[in-house]
């Protein structure tokens, strides 16, 4: 008897990690398409596959902590995303934004307790105040006396939020993310590794030293990691737009098929 309960007790981790791994395959692609849907983030630019991994990876270093009181798996993510983050371009808050985004789809999609999250929430925020300190407080200088405001003043503030709203996406487009990545062109030797110039979510621009042909179908590891086990997705592009920018020198424009 002591056998078989020794033998069950055996086989429960196995399949706690079997149900783990399913609840976690749901929930990345979910996730994924929150993350690529927001417009505050410039994570969204990233394809949903690189997103759903990205998710699926934060989830499964989340589990540890809620299920096992491990914290190590989550915020050696923290600082591995926070370190890519800042050598691609990204800024502190779009990983804040990043984080944010997964932390509410878990809640709202796999019914994590919010509370017992809030231990989750304060290892994820002590290592990224060790990252990116927040600057001390501005002190404010002495009130000048302003003069008298019109009963229109109301429209007048109200108006900055807009063109706040408006530098975001000027922002959102004209982004200029440094990310890697390797292209593959069909019948010739050989590959290309390189970064991105700017990314938009149809397309990414960088300069290559080969010349490709307007309209001509390549295939693009984007983002393209070289570390031990890493997951590269491939995906067809189609050059739109070739810059000459000096001899034997172009930027190509290529649009996600």
């Amino acid at each position: 008897m002591a056998q078989k309960i020794r033998l069950l007790n055996d086989e429960e981790p196995t399949k706690a990690e079997v149900l783990q791994r399913k609840r976690s395959a749901k929930f990345a692609p979910q996730a994924g398409d929150r993350i690529r849907a927001a417009e505050n983030c410039l994570f969204s630019l990233l394809p949903v596959k690189e997103l759903s991994r990205l998710a699926g990876e934060w989830y499964d270093a989340c589990s540890q902590a809620m299920l096992h009181g491990n914290y190590g798996p989550i915020e050696k993510w923290v600082r591995s995303q926070s370190e890519k983050a800042t050598e691609q371009g990204f800024a502190p808050k779009d990983l804040r934004q990043l984080l944010l985004i997964c932390r509410d789809s878990a809640i709202e999609l796999d019914g994590w307790n919010r509370d017992i999250f809030s231990a989750v929430d304060e290892a994820t925020e002590e290592v990224l105040n060790h990252l990116h300190p927040k600057p001390p407080p501005v002190v404010e200088e002495a009130k000048v006396e302003q003069p008298e405001v019109s009963e229109n003043a109301n429209l007048t503030a109200s108006s900055s939020e807009p063109e706040e709203r408006g530098a975001e996406r000027r922002r959102f487009v004209r982004n200029r993310l440094k990310l890697p990545i390797r292209i593959l062109c069909p019948g010739a030797a050989g590959h290309e590794m390189t970064y991105t110039k700017s990314v938009s979510r149809g397309g990414i621009y960088y300069e290559s030293y080969r010349q490709y042909e307007k309209d001509q179908v390549l295939k693009i590891n984007f983002p393209y990691w070289n570390n031990p086990g890493a997951i590269n997705i491939e995906y067809p592009a189609k050059v739109v737009r070739i810059d000459p920018l000096g001899e034997h020198f172009w930027g190509v424009a290529l649009d996600f098929q």
